[in-house]
């Protein structure tokens, strides 16, 4: 039965409840929108029951909202990506200063806008997303969001390919679909396609040209934020999904093994799990602007080593484990079946796949919060690579298509309630 107006507000009112006794008892400050409010709520991962009253909370005043809104509440229009790609293009973090305060005629002159044009574009972030202030008529200062834009260039980054890359071909995903969509999916008919005027797949575009090779490496750097920054709110400062890596899978069992990082950008899991595991060494693959630049700290750098490589050409690196995080999300079925087949040359009896995507629960299984989100990432992935977000039986579909000798050995969630992001799994597969 549906639950009834006051049933939500004392739903989210018990959870409220309990995470006030936990910032009371920790002396953890409120959540604010302040400048100088908490990046994070430092709720230890001791204390799984405060999480799930923060997540409880969230979908109970949702559900509310979204009821004393009305059902029609979708027509009202929604600008968001206008906005957000201003502040990204035109850097306005950075330019709003902080601990002070600037003006919208200020920052119009920078960008060589009309200030009206400004306030329009400024005004909507603030009440939409609660980036920047406005304390007083014509005044803008920075919000707790986007101080922490200003003063992180790894979450920019992340920002930068919400605002940049995905806001700029999203509006071209219906007429990529009416173009191509009746044809087998292919990475190079997407929104991204029409958008940035190529025939060439994201990924092969990022490699082909000097504009390509810099949106390359942008790119590179925001897989890394995600990484990072992609989780709940509600850990330590850092803490992540690549905390949450170690836990999903027992790789301390693994021993002295030579470990392969399948498109693995810059090595930020590779890295991670250097340091946890110090008997483990790693080769770090991808596409040559995703890895160039990349840093290993000393202490690691004779157990991390990068080699330029592309998934579509046979493997050279012969490994006992190799990892390919959130890469297939990003392409369609019979790509992915060609990824596969390009690792066996290399594959010896009774060596292990780890993949680590999306394996997502049935329809209405989820709880709101995650559903939406999930739904999110399977847009994104439609726009920009034709790539999607899979359910357990089409993984199983795609391991046999390989190779009879791919054997799913397990499949277990790395998933946490209230993630921005798809339903993570870990996927261990062995070669028979």
């Amino acid at each position: 039965m549906p639950s009834s107006l006051t049933q939500l507000a004392e739903a989210v009112l018990k959870s409220a409840k309990i995470l006030d006794a936990y910032f009371e008892e920790h002396n953890l400050p409120q959540p604010s929108f302040a400048p100088d409010g908490p990046a994070d709520f430092g709720i230890s991962n001791d204390a799984p029951h405060v999480e799930q009253a923060r997540v409880e909370a969230i979908e109970a005043a949702q559900e509310l909202s979204d009821l004393l809104q009305g059902p029609i509440t979708f027509l009202r229009p929604i600008a968001t990506g206008v906005s957000l790609q201003a502040i990204s293009r035109w850097d306005l973090t950075s330019k709003v200063p902080l601990g002070g305060e600037t003006t919208y005629a200020a920052l119009a002159s920078q960008c060589n806008i009309q200030e009206q044009d400004m306030k329009r574009l400024l005004r909507y972030a603030i009440s939409h997303g609660r980036l920047f202030l406005e304390p007083r008529p014509g005044v803008v200062t920075h919000s707790l969001a986007s101080r922490l834009l200003s003063e992180n260039p790894l979450l920019k980054d992340g920002f930068w390919l919400m605002a940049e890359q995905y806001f700029t071909a999203a509006p071209n995903a219906v007429l990529a679909l009416e173009r191509w969509g009746s044809t087998p999916a292919e990475p190079n008919h997407t929104a991204f396609n029409i958008a940035f005027d190529t025939d060439k797949a994201a990924y092969e575009f990022m490699s082909a040209t000097p504009e390509g090779r810099a949106l390359g490496k942008r790119f590179a750097m925001a897989m890394t934020s995600f990484a990072k920054f992609s989780s709940r709110p509600t850990a330590p400062s850092g803490a992540g999904r690549l905390a949450r890596l170690p836990e999903a899978y027992d790789w301390a069992r693994l021993g002295a093994r030579k470990v392969v990082d399948v498109g693995g950008s810059r090595g930020a899991d590779a890295i991670h799990l250097a340091t946890l595991y110090p008997e483990l060494t790693f080769v770090v693959q991808d596409l040559p602007p995703m890895i160039e630049g990349a840093e290993v700290p000393p202490e690691l750098k004779d157990r991390i080593a990068f080699v330029p490589y592309s998934f579509f050409t046979p493997q050279t690196v012969a490994a006992d484990v190799y990892i390919i995080k959130q890469c297939f999300h990003n392409w369609p079925d019979h790509y992915c079946v060609r990824i596969l087949q390009n690792q066996v040359p290399t594959l010896r009896s009774g060596a292990r796949l780890i993949v680590i995507d999306s394996v997502v629960p049935p329809p209405g299984t989820m709880s709101l919060i995650d559903e939406r989100n999930v739904r999110a990432f399977d847009i994104m992935m439609l726009t920009n690579s034709s790539g999607r977000e899979r359910e357990e039986e089409d993984w199983h579909k795609i391991f046999r298509a390989a190779d009879e000798r791919f054997r799913v050995n397990s499949i277990k969630s790395a998933h946490t309630k209230g993630d921005f992001g798809p339903a993570s799994a870990i996927i261990e597969v062995i070669f028979e």
